[in-house]
């Protein structure tokens, strides 16, 4: 995933709803730019567009969202 995409996915998820005006000033680019990524995110079924703007699916939330690894490998590495 690039950059602009999992940035695009992170700030609907952090807003919950989001329109192409609210993204594109938060990443400092252009409305159009954003919709494009938006229209790409649609298709490969990460967003959805309402009304309002555009939501996560479940597939863009698990795409975004942290795995918790449980077990020795975090402690090794100094987490759990």
């Amino acid at each position: 995933m690039r950059g602009a995409e999992g940035q695009v996915l992170k700030i609907v998820r952090e807003l919950k709803l989001a329109d192409e005006k609210v993204i594109a000033r938060k990443m400092a680019v252009s409305s159009e730019y954003v919709n494009e990524i938006c229209e790409g995110l649609i298709k490969d079924g990460y967003l959805l567009k309402v009304e309002k703007g555009y939501k996560l699916t479940s597939q863009g939330e698990s795409l975004i969202t942290p795995v918790k690894i449980r077990g020795p490998i975090p402690v090794l590495k100094g987490g759990l």
